[in-house]
């Protein structure tokens, strides 16, 4: 980008690809008068082997921290809000290796002397906000960290983050009695940017994004297996389609507690995670539909337990900024249990769905055929690894982070450490798998749809 005749603040995306309700764009506007552009910073190599995982977790097996698929569907969600700011008369740059080099490159470019953003502040997260001040620094380029991820904003939380209860219920009778959730932010007014800069920046990102390892990802996310009930796309317009659907045309979010438990078809399930978790929705514009909703059709448990489940999120993405590193070792965060065996020819078993319950195996094979996995399904898969094979959690957990096009880093995390045993609830999670499957697939339909 070439430097504007007014300074010009640039917003930082992570998991926020939006241009509504998010504060750091709020902010940068504020802050420039309007005058803002965004980047988003790729990988080197986006399918390199992840040997060092989260919280310096050293993986023995060989599998990039984000698939093909899951790649594709972070670019659908890209390519999107790169339309939105060039619609705005901005610009979002993508740009590719190190964060720190290339955000500090493109600020000085722009005169910037502000750079926004908001990630969830887990371990990583922090460790890479870290060097990219450093980087910002010597240019008098301040990095400005927002904290508005969740669907109650943390400094309306009743609990400093040290001060998070060890278990969830705790937790939400405290909040539910005493916080509310804030309205959604209005996406701010942009001025337009000089054609000359918003033209570079577009040519450089689609230079970026030409490379074969991102064609392959956009193939992949494009490609649904004839079997998936439910095809996502990336983008935020799709996440608010869905929300017309599920919400306003098929009323199914009025009977969603009964249906929750679901394992096959489309709507068992609200489906909003993979946009919640790239933040192409923000939690409380869900929760603002939800209660509009309330107020305009009906008011019920299954409504209530959607909002049930977004504190739940909230929860999680606190109790992973209160853990940090703690969250990803093998002892879990209190360090009350041994770890798993690294026993990589079981979790190769479990990873291409040849462990021998057809339950567990359906689960493995429907992830790796569409990236998605109901809820009930995955409880079951992990507790098998974890406690039926007695295998690392972490490889779990991992490899749900390669896989999944909704991953959330302390969701993902946070529910490996519970049902491994090593959470902040140590209680016995086993599943009996095979009981599992005769309650929740009575008639073998999720087995004989997606077994060997």
């Amino acid at each position: 980008m070439s430097h504007a005749s007014q300074p010009i603040a640039l917003v930082w995306h992570r998991t926020d690809l939006r241009l509504s309700d998010n504060a750091a764009v709020a902010a940068a506007a504020e802050s420039a008068r309007g005058q803002v552009a965004g980047i988003y910073v790729l990988p080197a190599d986006p399918l390199e082997p992840a040997r060092l995982g989260r919280g310096r977790f050293a993986s023995p097996l060989d599998f990039p921290r984000a698939s093909l698929r899951r790649t594709g569907f972070l670019l659908q969600a890209m390519e999107e809000l790169r339309d939105e700011w060039h619609a705005r008369g901005s610009a979002l740059e993508v740009a590719q290796g190190d964060a720190g080099q290339r955000i500090a490159a493109c600020a000085r470019e722009l005169g910037a002397r502000e750079v926004h953003t908001a990630p969830c502040l887990a371990h990583d997260e922090r460790q890479e906000n870290s060097a990219v001040a450093c980087a910002l620094a010597p240019h008098g380029i301040t990095l400005v960290v927002h904290d508005e991820t969740t669907m109650i904003a943390a400094s309306d939380s009743p609990f400093a983050i040290d001060e998070l209860p060890d278990v969830f219920s705790s937790f939400r009778r405290a909040v539910e009695k005493g916080c509310s959730v804030r309205a959604p932010v209005a996406e701010p007014q942009v001025v337009s940017l000089p054609e000359a800069l918003r033209r570079g920046a577009r040519k450089r990102s689609d230079d970026v994004l030409a490379a074969p390892a991102f064609a392959a990802a956009r193939k992949a996310a494009s490609l649904v297996d004839a079997r998936a009930p439910f095809a996502c796309h990336g983008g935020r317009s799709h996440g608010l389609a869905r929300i017309r659907r599920w919400f306003w045309e098929t009323d199914r979010i009025a009977r969603y507690k009964e249906s929750r438990d679901g394992l096959v078809g489309p709507d068992f399930s609200s489906r909003l995670s993979p946009w919640l978790a790239l933040g192409t929705l923000s939690p409380r514009e869900v929760a603002a539909e939800i209660a509009r909703y309330e107020r305009e059709r009906v008011s019920n448990e299954s409504t209530y337990w959607l909002r049930f489940e977004l504190l739940w999120r909230d929860y999680f993405h606190f109790w992973v900024r209160r853990w940090q590193g703690r969250a990803f070792k093998a002892t879990g965060v209190l360090g009350r249990t041994p770890c798993g065996a690294q026993d990589c020819e079981a979790f190769a078993r479990w990873r291409e769905g040849r462990t021998g319950e057809p339950f567990v195996d359906a689960g493995m094979v429907e992830l790796a055929a569409t990236g998605q996995l109901s809820n009930r399904a995955r409880q079951n898969v992990a507790s098998w690894l974890a406690r039926t094979a007695g295998v690392d959690w972490r490889l779990g957990a991992a490899w749900f982070e390669s896989q999944l096009i909704d991953f959330d880093v302390g969701p993902n995390w946070g529910n490996w450490q519970y049902v491994a045993g090593v959470g902040n609830d140590p209680r016995n999670r086993t599943f009996d798998v095979r009981a599992q499957a005769e309650r929740y697939d009575p008639d073998g339909r999720y087995r004989d749809l997606w077994g060997p």
